[in-house]
């Protein structure tokens, strides 16, 4: 297991104190790399820029903290980022302590849902349609990645807790995280709740963002399927 494993107890210094964090106390946040405002890199492999979040660019290597299967283990909120799901020549297998499986292979697409706790289409989105299409299409090499921006108030950062009940109640075996530091989530506005990106985890290119909930086996499915069938 690498070492950035998290307890409840020492996210009081990672919160933002912009967002609250009612219940964590007031410590100082930790020295971040200069100009990032992440969790420090793992200095995992990971393609070289320039990054961006449009169509056709490379996004950035960034770190989160969550579950990487909260339907099966909630116990501890470790560090999650890009890279772990970075598939060069896409047949890669996880190392032995990553916190993904021995051996279990990486996917090749990536989905990436920009959520928030108020959001009634996000709310339905991990209802109905997201838990669907990852039946289809996860045996296939596809991941999705829950980034749950905001909790129960608009524009307001979520929190651990908020995290815990979104994904208990919806009962998500994907890999779920909170964005610490607001340094994806704020790249997209909260007007724009949700947000699915897809990745093609071979290059970490954007093949495809779309804003709202996409329609079950609509176009936006459609693309996900195209880069498995790459």
């Amino acid at each position: 297991m690498r070492s950035a494993t998290w307890t409840l107890s020492r996210l009081a210094g990672l919160c933002l104190a912009a967002s609250g964090c009612d219940g964590f106390g007031a410590s100082e946040p930790p020295p971040f790399p200069e100009g990032q405002g992440q969790l420090p890199a793992t200095g995992a492999a990971y393609p070289s820029g320039p990054y961006g979040i449009e169509k056709g660019a490379i996004i950035s290597n960034f770190t989160f903290l969550g579950f990487p299967n909260p339907s099966q283990d909630q116990s501890e909120v470790l560090a999650i980022e890009l890279a772990d799901f970075y598939n060069p020549s896409g047949e890669e297998l996880y190392p032995e302590d990553s916190i993904f499986g021995a051996g279990e292979p990486k996917p090749t697409v990536l989905l990436i849902n920009v959520s928030a706790v108020w959001c009634q289409p996000c709310q339905y989105e991990s209802d109905v349609i997201l838990p669907a299409e990852y039946a289809l299409y996860h045996p296939d090499g596809a991941q999705f990645l829950l980034m749950l921006a905001e909790g129960p108030n608009f524009g307001v950062a979520a929190e651990v807790n908020h995290l815990v009940s979104w994904t208990k109640k919806y009962e998500l075996p994907w890999p779920s995280v909170i964005d610490p530091t607001s340094k994806l989530s704020t790249l997209f506005p909260s007007e724009a709740r949700p947000t699915n990106i897809l990745i093609d985890t071979k290059t970490m290119e954007i093949a495809e963002i779309v804003t709202g909930v996409p329609e079950e086996g609509g176009a936006f499915f459609a693309t996900l399927e195209g880069l498995l069938e790459q």
